[in-house]
C-alpha cells in the first residue's frame, strides 16, 4: 500500500508538472523590442533586442526580398539571407554565434509592393508613414509567431510629431503590438488636429493638387453615408493618410490600403497636376478611394487563401457607389467590360481576385435582390457583424453559410465550383 501510494502520489506530481508546463507553453509570450529611430540628419535606423540569446531571426512578413538591397547591417558582423526552403528573409551573424541584439540602416523610399504595404510611404513635406508590419520578427523561426508580442519604440527630432490613431507626441512615442497584421506610424510635421465633420483623422500631401484634395474632403461624408446605410458603421475614429511621391524609375500610378482603421492612399511617379489632367482621372481616383473605403467597412475580414472575396466585394461596392451618383456610364461601363475580358484570359492570381471577383459579386447581388433590396452590402452587414461577434480562422464557410441563407443551396454551391474550378485553371505557383 505504502508503496503503491507513493507511486501514485509520483503520477499525479508528474502529470501536474507535465500540465503545468503545457499551459506555460501555450501562455508564454516572449517580448520583442523594436526600436526605429529617425536621426536629425533624417538618416532611419531599426534596433532588435531580444531577452534571450538567437542564432537567427525570421522575418513575418516576406512579399519579397528588397530587404536585402534596403536594409544594412550598421555592423559587418550581421547578414540578410533567404532561407532557400522557406523563401524567407533572415538575419544572423557571419561566424554563426548568438546575440541578442542587431541594428541596421534603412532606405526610406517608396517602394511599392503587390503582396503588402509599402515599408515607407513619403509626404513632400518630409513626413514619413511606416508600416510596422514589415519590422515584426521571430526568434530562429515563425512557426510560433502568435506567441511574441512587440514593444514599438519610434524616436525622431523634436520638430516632428510621431502619430498613430488618437496618439501624438513629439520626439518619443511607445506602445504594443501582437504579431498579427500592423499599422502605419506617421513621422512629420504635421500634429493632430481637432476632429472634423468627416470624423476623420487626416494626413494629406501639401503637395497633391488642390483638385485632389478637394475632392477627397468632398467626397468623404458621402462615401461615409453610404457605407453606413448599409454596413455596421465603424467602432473607431479612422484615420486617413494621403500622400505622393516621385519615382527614379519612370513608373507611376497609385496604391492603397486599410490597416485596421487606417485608410492609405498614395499616388507615385511623375507630376500629379500634369496627371489630373488626363482623361477619367476623376474617376479612376474616386474608384480608388471607394474601394478602399470598402475596405474600411469590411473591418479586417480578409482572407489570403480567398482573397476574391473582400477584393471583388471592395470592387463592387465602388462600381455601386460610382453608379449612385451617376458617374460617367461610359467609364463605367469600360470598368466592367475590362473586368470580363480579364477574368477569361489572365493567368494572375491577384487579377483573378479583382477581376473575376467583381463579376461573382455582382452575381452574387443580382440574386440576393430578388429578396433583399440591399443584395451583396446585406451579405457583407450579417458576414461582418457575426466575425465580429465570433471571430474564425477560416470564414469563407461561414460566406457561403449566409450565401446560402439568403439565397439557396444550389446557386451558393454551384458558384463555389465554378469559383474553385477558375483557380485551379491558374498555373501552380
Amino acid at each position: 500500500m505504502h508503496k503503491k501510494l507513493v507511486l501514485g502520489t509520483l503520477l499525479v506530481c508528474a502529470i501536474v508538472i507535465w500540465l503545468a508546463a503545457a499551459w506555460l507553453d501555450a501562455n508564454s509570450h516572449a517580448r520583442i523590442q523594436v526600436n526605429v529611430t529617425k536621426s536629425a540628419e533624417k538618416e532611419w535606423f531599426v534596433v532588435y533586442q531580444f531577452d534571450e540569446q538567437v542564432a537567427r531571426v525570421t522575418f513575418v512578413r516576406n512579399p519579397d526580398h528588397t530587404r536585402l538591397q534596403r536594409w544594412q547591417p550598421v555592423e559587418s558582423e550581421f547578414y540578410l539571407a533567404i532561407d532557400s526552403e522557406t523563401g524567407h528573409e533572415y538575419i544572423a551573424r557571419v561566424d554563426g554565434q548568438t546575440f541578442t541584439t542587431v541594428a541596421f540602416k534603412l532606405d526610406a523610399s517608396y517602394v511599392a509592393l503587390r503582396k503588402d504595404y509599402a515599408p515607407f510611404t513619403p509626404f513632400s513635406d518630409g513626413g514619413t508613414a511606416w508600416f510596422t508590419g514589415r519590422f515584426k520578427v521571430c526568434p530562429e523561426h515563425c512557426a510560433s509567431a502568435l506567441k511574441f508580442s512587440y514593444q514599438f519604440t519610434m524616436q525622431a527630432p523634436l520638430a516632428d510629431f510621431i502619430r498613430l490613431p488618437e496618439q501624438s507626441q513629439r520626439g518619443q512615442l511607445t506602445w504594443q503590438e501582437s504579431a498579427s497584421d500592423g499599422q502605419m506610424v506617421y513621422v512629420g510635421p504635421q500634429q493632430l488636429m481637432a476632429a472634423s465633420d468627416t470624423k476623420f483623422e487626416t494626413i494629406i500631401d501639401p503637395i497633391l493638387p488642390d483638385s485632389l484634395k478637394r475632392s477627397l474632403t468632398r467626397d468623404v461624408p458621402p462615401l461615409t453615408n453610404y457605407f453606413n446605410q448599409r454596413m455596421p458603421h465603424l467602432t473607431e475614429r479612422p484615420m486617413l493618410l494621403a500622400s505622393f511621391s516621385a519615382t527614379r524609375n519612370g513608373q507611376f500610378g497609385y496604391q492603397g490600403g486599410v490597416v485596421a482603421n487606417q485608410m492609405v492612399l498614395h499616388w507615385y511617379g511623375h507630376s500629379l497636376a500634369e496627371r489630373a489632367n488626363a482623361p477619367y482621372f476623376v474617376e479612376d481616383t474616386l474608384w480608388f478611394v471607394a474601394h478602399e473605403f470598402a475596405h474600411l467597412y469590411q473591418a479586417s475580414q480578409f482572407s489570403n487563401e480567398d482573397a476574391w472575396l473582400h477584393e471583388g466585394a471592395a470592387e463592387f461596392m465602388a462600381l455601386s457607389y460610382l453608379r449612385s451618383i451617376r458617374t460617367n456610364g461610359v467609364y463605367l461601363d469600360r470598368r466592367v467590360a475590362t473586368a470580363r475580358e480579364t477574368c477569361v484570359s489572365t493567368e494572375q492570381r491577384y487579377q483573378v481576385h479583382y477581376a473575376c471577383g467583381l463579376l461573382w459579386a455582382a452575381e452574387i447581388d443580382q440574386y440576393i435582390k430578388k429578396t433583399y433590396p440591399h443584395g451583396l452590402f446585406f451579405l457583407w452587414f450579417m458576414y461582418v457583424e457575426q466575425l465580429t461577434d465570433a471571430p474564425r480562422t477560416n470564414a469563407t464557410p461561414l460566406y457561403f453559410e449566409l450565401l446560402s441563407e439568403l439565397t439557396d443551396d444550389a446557386f451558393a454551391a454551384q458558384l463555389r465550383e465554378r469559383i474553385q474550378t477558375r483557380y485551379q485553371r491558374l498555373p501552380t505557383l
